[in-house]
Order: structure tokens, then sequence, then C-alpha cells
């Protein structure tokens, strides 16, 4: 039986591996077998033209005035030298889980258009990584939704090296608004979580809770 797939997507700073691994902890729990991994994969040669991308001195100049059809293809090149493990995995019964996938180049590229200029470029990046490149669809992604102001904060205030995406509040905000323009115009594929409520951050414990309810309701696992 194959296994599902499914992805955290949202901003930089709103908790994805947070909450992957709290998945992971459950599906331990729960007897339930499991692979993951996370987009981009830094450092490998697939990632190569993303590295040279992010860095603040990119030869590329500004990421956010690069276009998204090329940058989109670095980060689709990545993912299709993983998606023959990813296949495997699946094949194998493993419920496959990711951080970042498909759907980050519809936010972060995504943010850089309008609303038809994005339609149309969406529509692109799915025929492409999964009609063309044969890259496994999620059976759905969970988009985790925190202010923009509290993630960057949450962002800065981290001890290391941060990426030319990452430091831009301004894009962080357009991000999150392609972000939940892909959940309104594809609601299977794309299920919001909020992480902020009454004016106050939900601890990871609360977020987890709401992500497992979708798994249930959607996997029936």
């Amino acid at each position: 039986m194959v296994g599902p797939l499914i992805a955290f997507e949202g901003i930089d700073g709103v908790g994805k591996d947070t909450q992957l691994k709290l998945l992971q902890k459950k599906l331990e729990a729960e007897g339930i077998k499991y692979k993951s991994t996370s987009f981009p994969r830094h450092g490998l040669p697939s990632a190569y033209f993303v590295d040279k991308y992010l860095q603040l001195d990119s030869p590329y100049g500004d990421p956010d005035k690069l276009d998204p059809y090329p940058a989109s293809v670095f980060y689709s090149v990545d993912r299709y030298d993983a998606s023959f493990e990813i296949k495997k995995w699946l094949e194998e019964g493993y419920f496959v889980i990711l951080d970042r996938y498909t759907g980050s180049n519809i936010g972060h590229q995504g943010g850089k258009m309008s609303d038809e200029e994005r339609r149309t470029y969406v529509e692109w990046l799915l025929d492409l990584e999964y009609r063309l490149l044969h890259i496994p669809k999620p059976n759905f992604s969970v988009i985790l939704w925190l202010p923009p102001e509290v993630a960057h904060s949450r962002i800065m205030s981290r001890g290391r090296e941060r990426d030319g995406h990452e430091v831009n509040l301004v894009h962080l905000k357009k991000a999150q608004m392609a972000y939940l323009w892909a959940a309104k115009h594809y609601p299977d594929d794309f299920k919001v979580v909020k992480c902020f409520e009454e004016e106050r951050e939900l601890g990871p414990e609360e977020v987890h809770g709401k992500v497992w309810q979708i798994v249930k309701d959607t996997l029936g696992v």
C-alpha cells in the first residue's frame, strides 16, 4: 500500500521544523512508520543554484527581484533529485513528511506577482513538477500561519546566518499573502493552521493538536 505524503509550509519562522518533529513523535507513538526530509537540501549538488540564489551577496542579485520562473526551477531541480527516494519510501508504505515542498514556491515566488499572474504561474509550476518531472504530489500541505512581524522577530533572534528571504519583512508579508491565496484557490491541497489566536502565540503542542486533527480527518489514520 502506497503511503501518504504531506508537507509543512509557511513563511520562515512559523515553526515548521518543530511541527514536523512533533508529528514524527505522534506517528511513532501510533506505530506508524515514517520518513521525512526538508527542502531545499542545502549543500547538496542538486541545491547548488538555490544556495547561490539565497546567499546575501548573490550574483543573481536581489532574490525578490529575480524572475519567479527561473528561481522556481532552481528548487524544482532539487525536488526532482529527491523524488526518486521519496517515491521509494511511498511505495514501501511509509508516511512521508516534508518540511517545505512545491508549496514553498507558490508562497515565496508567488508573492512577487499579482493574483492574475500568480494563477498562471501556479498552473505552470504544478504542471512542471507533477506532470513533466513526475515529482510526487502531496495528499495535502499544512500552511502554518503566524503574523509576519512575529515570525520575523523569531528569525532575527536566531543565532545563525540568515538568507536573503528571511531577513526581508516585506518579502515575508507578500509570501504570507500568496500562501493564503493558495489555500483559498486550492482548498483540497492546502490547509491553514493558525499558530496565533486571541493576541497570543499558541504553544507547539496546541498547534500540533490542530495538525493531528487534520491528519486524522483527511487521511483517516
